[in-house]
C-alpha cells in the first residue's frame, strides 16, 4: 500500500532537483506517505525514487550522518539513489540582511529563554523533577522551534542554493530560512502534490 502511494507520487516526473532533510524521513507527519518507521520510510522511498526518470535527490554527508543516527538498519543501496554531495562552503554567500535577522532572532529568542526559565524559578510549588521537564520543553520551544538551528539544516540549505534545487522539508526552520534566501522549499504535502502533477 505505501509503496503504491509512493509510485504515484513519482509518476511521469520532469527533470528536478530536490535536496531532501531528516525529517522527510523521521517526522510522524510523513509517516502516511513513506511508512511507519525511519527504516520504512528510507526503504520505501528508496526504492520508488530508483524508478524515477530526470529527477535527481541530493543530501549533505551531514544529514545522512543524522539520518543513519535515526536508522535502526543500514541503508542499501543510498548513494545510489541518493546522491550524497556537500556544499562549496569556502565558495558562498549569504546576504547581510539575512545575517542581521539572524541575530535579532538569536537575541530574542534568547530572552523568551530568560523569561521562561525565570518563571520556573519563581514557582516554589511544583516539584523539582516535574520543574526540570517542563522547564526543558518550554526552553527548548522558545529558543529553537522554527529557527534554522543546526549545521545540517544550514547545509541542506547552502546546498539547494548551489544547486538551485528545491528543498524538501518538514522543519520549519528550515523552510523559513529557504523561503527568506529566495529558495524554493516544500513540505511533504506540497512535494507529493508537485510530483504527482508532473
Amino acid at each position: 500500500m505505501v509503496m503504491r502511494k509512493i509510485r504515484a507520487m513519482f509518476r511521469g516526473t520532469g527533470f528536478w532537483n530536490y535536496v531532501l532533510d531528516t525529517s522527510l524521513f523521521v517526522n510522524p507527519d510523513a509517516r502516511k506517505y513513506f511508512g511507519q518507521t525511519v527504516d520504512d520510510a528510507v526503504a520505501n522511498f528508496l526504492a520508488a525514487a530508483a524508478k524515477m526518470k530526470n529527477v535527481r535527490f541530493y543530501m549533505p554527508p551531514s544529514v545522512k550522518k543524522e539520518l543513519r543516527y535515526f536508522a535502526q538498519k543500514e541503508l542499501p543501496n543510498f548513494r545510489r539513489t541518493i546522491l550524497v554531495k556537500s556544499p562549496p562552503m569556502h565558495e558562498m554567500k549569504v546576504p547581510a540582511t539575512i545575517m542581521w535577522k539572524l541575530l535579532d532572532e538569536i537575541r530574542a529568542r534568547v530572552n523568551a529563554g530568560l523569561r521562561v526559565s525565570e518563571k520556573f524559578v519563581k514557582d516554589e510549588k511544583m516539584p523539582i523533577d516535574e520543574k526540570l521537564h517542563r522547564l526543558r520543553i518550554q526552553y527548548k520551544e522558545a529558543l529553537r522551534e522554527g529557527v534554522l538551528d543546526s549545521e545540517e539544516d544550514f547545509e541542506v540549505l547552502m546546498l539547494a542554493k548551489d544547486l538551485k534545487a528545491a528543498i524538501v522539508s518538514l522543519d520549519q526552520g528550515l523552510i523559513r530560512a529557504a523561503e527568506e534566501m529566495g529558495i524554493r522549499c516544500m513540505d511533504i504535502d506540497a512535494f507529493c502534490s508537485h510530483v504527482n502533477e508532473e
